[in-house]
């Protein structure tokens, strides 16, 4: 890990660290107020100057401290050289490498239904725990409020009914997912298995090949030129298999519509047939193009 990487790891948690204190400053100056009504409007006994200054000053090193070090990263050009990096899709390397399969394995196809199983189960895990959540928000009677103790307590119910369904939900989905990147890494390993063994399969298949030739080659000298006989006349043999009477006829054919050609094309000057197509050629110019 280089020096840069580190900084960064540095930076993050230092930021996240910061958040996380400026949530519980938060809180505490809620329940705090909370603690302590008095008359008049809520921000003369909840969130006042004196008590956001006093939840804010032990934060304020590690705020200064972050700054600088964001200063710093700008100044110096410090930044995460993978950050422009595209995220690598395991499910698009997937159907890459599976395209180059003609018949997928049994291995492969069983990892494919376990993968959409395990997609539907995540999404049905996460909509389960969030069923308590709706019925739960749904329900009037945890939300009567009579005074301000009473709002704190719906709140703190509130949250402690939902956080954890919500965790459990989530992590439903995070431990599926999981589950089907592994899945996924499996079968697109069994595709390159499935292409190597075929790659082995065609070399064997060549390299046997190429002993029978040999073994042809080594054979008499008799039966070796039989067997070239055949090879040199195929060779020999023109790329149109035609015999020289056919060839004959389309070259007489040829001469005779080139013939025939030439007279049209002189019979159409004696006619004037010339200056009949050089004026349609000026009139779509002058009149369909609009050059005129």
């Amino acid at each position: 890990m280089t020096k840069n990487k580190i900084f960064l790891w540095i930076q993050t948690a230092l930021c996240a660290l910061i958040a996380v204190l400026l949530a519980v400053a938060a809180v505490r100056i809620f329940l705090d107020g909370s603690a302590y009504q008095a008359a008049g409007p809520p921000s003369e006994w909840i969130y006042t100057r004196e008590k956001v200054t006093a939840a804010l000053m032990p934060i304020l090193p590690l705020f200064l401290l972050s700054f600088a070090m964001t200063v710093y990263s700008l100044v110096k050009d410090i930044k995460d050289e993978e950050a422009d990096k595209p995220v690598q899709d395991v499910e698009r390397a997937r159907d890459l490498v599976c395209a180059r399969v003609a018949q997928p394995s049994e291995e492969m196809a069983k990892e494919r239904a376990l993968q959409k199983k395990l997609q539907l189960g995540g999404w049905i895990g996460f909509a389960v725990c969030m069923i308590p959540i709706l019925l739960y928000i749904t329900n009037g009677a945890h939300f009567a409020l009579t005074d301000a103790e009473g709002l704190d307590h719906s709140i703190v119910s509130m949250v402690a009914f939902v956080v954890p369904w919500t965790v459990i939900g989530l992590a439903c989905l995070v431990v599926t997912t999981v589950l089907q990147g592994r899945s996924i890494q499996r079968e697109a390993d069994a595709a390159t298995a499935l292409m190597k063994e075929a790659a082995a399969a065609k070399a064997a298949q060549a390299a046997k090949s190429g002993a029978e030739s040999a073994k042809t080659a080594e054979a008499p000298s008799a039966g070796a030129e039989s067997a070239k006989a055949p090879s040199a006349s195929k060779a020999a043999a023109p790329l149109y298999n035609t015999s020289p009477e056919t060839s004959r006829r389309r070259v007489l054919i040829r001469r005779v519509l080139l013939v025939a050609a030439v007279i049209f094309v002189v019979l159409g000057f004696q006619n004037g047939s010339m200056k009949d197509v050089l004026v349609k050629a000026i009139r779509i110019c002058t009149e369909c193009v609009g050059l005129g």
